[in-house]
């Protein structure tokens, strides 16, 4: 069904596109990728817009202190999610592409690096919870949530579905997640039931997600008794994956920490008012992944026929990101308090000045996706490393100083800041390097 709307989208393209670009929309390759980014981009946005007014709804029920802690320990559990995914993902989605007759030797290695990862994960968020949280509700509550790690290993199948363009059915696998948990979270708000029931549902999920991923790698006819460890990639696998490890802690922690950061400085109450405008936001956030996950392996495969050709991507990715951004940014600094009192209420009418600053980092955001899949497919993972690094350390530090004097509005402007400053610096070095190399061609006393 699905197929003959994105058939009929291609032929709509044909009406408004100059002819001789419509050799493109006939090319399978292109047919191919077009369909399962659209899929991806369908699942998505089914996902979103479930998730996305029942979470609102959610966020009504409980009340801005309630919705800052369970946001506190999901912000909280996830700074141990590096841990837990070790980093493989991207290596493995490169590889499946690379070596598409190595998949039962990259699965199975994958699949128990991941679940030695989850395994520690989940035992450091106990430990931290009581060492550092002082509320046995709230400790309870990570401790509850951190369980998901033991059996995350499982998205290596969905992994294999993306590498290798059969992205409609990691769409039906979170589809149904999607309609099962938000279904339930109904029942919660109809029934009464307290945070606690909330974070089973949560839990629930995530389980559910991993049986329906077993269910369909079965069904599409593959075999996890072929699935072989072999120590030997496991070394390869993490020599390469330790540095996208850090690279995700750091991550994480530029995305996340602000939150860890208000609710000590202002509290669960700010804490919940700041998530509802970071809500608003993180909505799109699934944008820049399908756009990049579909397009890697297009892009790698240029890499290895035309340099020209792979660069010319590389810019038009980029290109793409900044003008969805935009265009996600700029209704919604409008609307913004229209918004926020729509589908959070009143409670939460501070939260409109902090999404008109707030969004405005998507474009930073955007294209730092955009650059990570060009120093992948270099090969120059140390470099991802470190721009991550390097924002969450700015992140870190602005936090430290306009919290305390800005609010929650500080907040918002550390984050904009240090979403923005890592892809400027990068573009900047980068034409900078093309500059130096063009004098260096053209006057010879500049090569040595």
């Amino acid at each position: 069904m699905l197929e003959k709307v994105f058939e009929k989208i291609i032929v709509a393209l044909k009406k408004i596109i100059p002819i001789k670009w419509h050799y493109a929309l006939e090319h399978a390759g292109f047919k191919r990728y077009f369909v399962n980014t659209s899929w991806m981009f369908f699942g998505q946005m089914f996902s979103m817009v479930i998730s996305f007014f029942i979470g609102a709804w959610i966020a009504r029920y409980l009340g801005p202190k309630n919705y800052g802690i369970i946001n506190y320990s999901f912000a909280f559990v996830g700074i141990f999610s590096f841990i837990a995914n070790l980093g493989i993902g991207t290596i493995l989605s490169r590889d499946l592409v690379k070596y598409p007759e190595k998949r039962d030797e990259l699965l199975g290695t994958s699949f128990r690096l991941l679940l030695y990862g989850g395994a520690a994960a989940f035992t450091l968020v106990v430990i931290s919870a009581f060492v550092f949280e002082s509320s046995y509700f709230i400790r309870s509550l990570m401790i509850l949530y951190s369980s998901t790690y033991l059996w995350s290993a499982f998205v290596v199948i969905q992994t294999f579905f993306q590498s290798t363009v059969q992205a409609k059915k990691n769409v039906r696998i979170s589809m149904a997640g999607a309609a099962t948990s938000s279904i339930l979270k109904v029942l919660l708000i109809v029934s009464g039931r307290g945070i606690v029931w909330l974070m089973m549902i949560f839990i629930f999920e995530s389980i559910l997600v991993s049986v329906l991923s077993v269910i369909a790698y079965k069904s599409s006819g593959y075999k996890f008794s072929a699935w072989r460890f072999d120590a030997g990639l496991a070394k390869d696998i993490l020599s390469g994956s330790w540095l996208l490890m850090l690279g995700a802690a750091a991550s994480f922690l530029f995305v996340r920490v602000d939150q860890v950061m208000v609710k000590f400085f202002l509290g669960e109450t700010s804490v919940g008012l700041y998530a509802a405008a970071v809500r608003l936001v993180e909505v799109w956030y699934f944008v820049p992944g399908i756009i990049c996950g579909s397009l890697l392996p297009a892009i790698i495969n240029a890499k290895k026929v035309d340099e020209k050709k792979y660069y010319e991507r590389l810019k038009k990715l980029y290109i793409l990101l900044a003008f969805v951004a935009v265009l996600i940014a700029v209704p919604s600094t409008v609307l913004a308090s229209w918004v926020i009192n729509l589908l959070f209420g009143s409670a939460y009418s501070e939260a409109a000045g902090i999404l008109r600053i707030y969004v405005w980092s998507g474009i930073g955001l955007f294209l730092l996706w955009g650059l990570q899949q060009y120093f992948l497919s270099e090969n120059r993972l140390k470099i991802i490393f470190y721009l991550y690094l390097f924002s969450m350390i700015t992140n870190i530090v602005l936090n430290l100083f306009f919290i305390p004097k800005f609010g929650l509005m500080g907040a918002a402007w550390a984050t904009l800041i240090s979403y923005s400053i890592g892809p400027i610096a990068v573009f900047v070095a980068m034409n900078t390097e093309s500059a130096l190399d063009y004098l260096k061609n053209k006057y010879t006393f500049l090569r040595n």
